[in-house]
């Protein structure tokens, strides 16, 4: 079965929930960039609601396309980075995330360069 486009959007959102609530807590800016993300998304208060309040049980999923796959690691290596550094734990997270996503560690080190050059 064949997801819309909607589907998508509120799964790669999940996603980033997922990512942004690891730690068990949302930072401000964390919250600032998934708002961000939820708006570009076109999700409506209630849908954006009803994945934040699943945040503690959210799992990752697996985009079926390649497209899909490279956005949403690159929106996850920001996610990591909106404090302004990868640490140990959070590039850990990446790693994993992207092995998830049929990525090697060079290709994620690769995304972070690309990330960070667009920061400066």
């Amino acid at each position: 079965m064949k997801k819309d486009k909607k589907q998508i959007k509120i799964e790669h959102f999940s996603n980033l929930v997922a990512v942004a609530y690891a730690d068990g807590v949302f930072k401000e800016e964390e919250l600032d960039f998934l708002a961000d993300k939820a708006e570009d998304f076109g999700l409506s208060k209630s849908e954006i609601k009803d994945v934040i309040d699943r945040a503690p049980e959210l799992h990752f999923q697996i985009p079926m396309n390649d497209e899909e796959r490279e956005d949403q690691l690159t929106d996850v290596v920001f996610m990591s980075m909106v404090d302004g550094h990868v640490d140990e734990r959070e590039y850990d997270l990446c790693l994993k995330i992207a092995e998830k996503l049929d990525f090697d560690e060079k290709y994620l080190d690769h995304i972070i360069s690309l990330v960070l050059k667009l920061w400066k």
